[in-house]
């Protein structure tokens, strides 16, 4: 009997990790494309290599079809991958044509101050965001109204003086979205990549759904929906993707 119970347990042990690798998935966070010195820019024929390995090996889903799989409780897709772009700077119609090159979703955070704003030459014009509206494929969403330092750690003071701060940014980025795409956004990413338990209640409290950070692990059913982590695109090669998405 005991040699029985080994056995029983070294089969479990093999099986285990194929049911925690159906039930994770990777989320890639992408900023820039226009090649400027900047740590978070990359090149366009890495992204394009990036896109071309995702179709063709990866199962690539829209930010809903991935809220809809954690609402409901269900396991990913082995592979799963949601692409996210971040910042809304104008190179993003760049990207966006290799996008539907290779008719993938993706999700756009958006901090919206800058959208649509003549003043901000270098982030998405009213025409580039009509552009985008047209095409069925793409996600919009907060990533705040100002973009401000403030919203790092020890920038705000007082926790009543930081809590006004982030009440009066989100209801102006989330009037200002409803004046360019109709309706409130459901996702937000946190500038400069980190949330807390405060800011998360408050985006809970106004119907945000699912809320992104940096630093990478693959989200499975021990990640907090309020505390979502994402892969830095541009700081990994296609050989380095791979590894990620088919361990996962």
């Amino acid at each position: 009997m005991p040699s029985l119970l080994r056995l029983l347990f070294l089969c479990l042990t093999l099986v285990v990790p194929d049911i925690v690798q159906a039930a994770s998935a990777t989320v890639i966070g992408y900023h820039r494309f226009d090649g400027r010195r900047s740590s978070m820019s990359m090149p366009m024929d890495l992204f394009e290599a990036h896109l071309k390995y995702l179709k063709e090996h990866a199962n690539v889903v829209s930010m809903d079809e991935f809220a809809g799989y954690i609402a409901r409780g269900e396991s990913f897709p082995p592979r799963t991958v949601v692409i996210t772009i971040d910042d809304g700077w104008s190179s993003v119609m760049q990207a966006f044509e290799l996008l539907k090159k290779y008719d993938l979703p993706f999700t756009l955070f958006l901090p919206m101050a800058y959208m649509a704003n003549p003043a901000s030459k270098a982030s998405l014009s009213a025409a580039d965001l009509e552009t985008l509206k047209a095409w069925p494929k793409v996600t919009f969403a907060d990533h705040s109204f100002s973009h401000s330092t403030r919203f790092q750690v020890g920038k705000h003071g007082s926790r009543d003086a930081y809590l006004a701060f982030l009440r009066t940014d989100l209801s102006a980025s989330r009037k200002r979205f409803l004046e360019i795409f109709g309706s409130y956004p459901k996702y937000y990413a946190y500038p400069y990549g980190r949330g807390n338990d405060v800011f998360g209640a408050l985006l809970a409290e106004n119907g945000y759904q699912l809320m992104f950070v940096t630093g990478y692990r693959p989200f499975d059913g021990n990640v907090n929906p309020r505390a979502v982590p994402r892969l830095g695109g541009h700081a990994v090669s296609v050989q380095k993707l791979k590894e990620i998405v088919e361990t996962y």
